[in-house]
């Protein structure tokens, strides 16, 4: 089991490596990349035979009951990133992730106006295919940047792309069982000069609009949930495993999103890059990451 995992880990460091970078900060001096088409994400040339994805969830669905879906941890003791079992498994197959990444613009903006989701179409952007806003709160969670209000509907950190917005729409229903009533995040659309994305990933990650970086939410009763300073975690842990109970509630909402409303989770135990903040990405592949 140990030689099989350490072989795993290898697979994996470098898929780590990419997505590390998309949080990091671009320096003052960094050239913009020159802007280029706006493309559908499509999936990957050998995909890993992914299930059907299936519909979205209809108004007003339970929370979806999907188990879970950590293998067993095994004696894994090598260095470098943990295999499989330890961060990687594949989307659970009620997930309806992959039929959100699968939309087009008029299939995604269709989906939230049934959904009664208030938006406004963004103006086009190089890398985004569907640009919106968000004009209301998402089940009674008010999802936004940290730019003050009176900026807000002119800065690019509310500019999301309409199919993150629907994993964002699930995430707040979930949030919303929990008292919460505000996510903000530091950062959403980035440009690759910004360090938005890596070049495997080009078009992809916070360049596509398809990524947040959270950094608080707050309760009905005014209490904050804070990253930097309520998450209480320590570089290299495990965020999420079997039979591992979350240490704190950041730690379950964090574990809770992976699978269910983002295949990405990365937390203050991945690396220093994300000591404040959740990475929360949609994708288009059949794999979830979560640190």
């Amino acid at each position: 089991m140990i030689g099989r995992a350490n072989r795993g880990s290898m697979r994996w460091a470098a898929l780590a490596a990419a997505i590390i970078a998309s949080c990091a900060r671009a320096p003052e001096n960094a050239k913009l990349p020159a802007p280029f088409t706006p493309i559908a994400l499509s999936a990957p040339p050998v995909p890993l035979a992914p299930p059907a994805p299936p519909a979205p969830p209809a108004p007003g669905q339970g929370p979806i009951e999907l188990g879970p879906p950590w293998a067993p941890p095994s004696e894994w003791t090598g260095p470098g990133i943990p295999p499989k079992q330890y961060s990687l498994f594949d989307v659970p197959a009620r997930s309806p992730v992959l039929a959100y990444a699968a939309f087009d613009r008029d299939a995604c903006e269709a989906e939230l106006r049934r959904r009664d989701i208030a938006f406004d179409r963004a103006r086009p952007t190089a890398g985004v295919l569907a640009p919106i806003r968000l004009r209301g709160a998402l089940h009674g969670v008010a999802a936004h940047s940290s730019v003050s209000p009176a900026h807000r509907a002119r800065s690019e950190k509310e500019l999301i792309d309409c199919r993150l917005a629907l994993s964002l729409d699930d995430f707040a229903a979930a949030l919303a069982v929990r008292d919460i009533v505000q996510l903000e995040w530091s950062s959403a659309y980035r440009t690759q000069g910004e360090l938005g994305c890596t070049a495997k990933y080009r078009g992809q990650q916070h360049c596509a609009a398809l990524a947040v970086d959270v950094t608080s939410f707050r309760k009905r009763d005014g209490s904050r949930l804070v990253v930097a300073r309520d998450f209480h975690g320590k570089l290299g842990t495990l965020t999420c495993g079997a039979g591992a109970p979350a240490r704190n509630e950041l730690w379950s909402i964090a574990c809770d999103a992976a699978g269910r409303e983002f295949q990405v989770v990365l937390t203050p135990n991945w690396n220093a890059e994300h000591r404040d903040h959740f990475h929360l990405e949609l994708t288009v592949y059949d794999w979830v990451l979560v640190r």
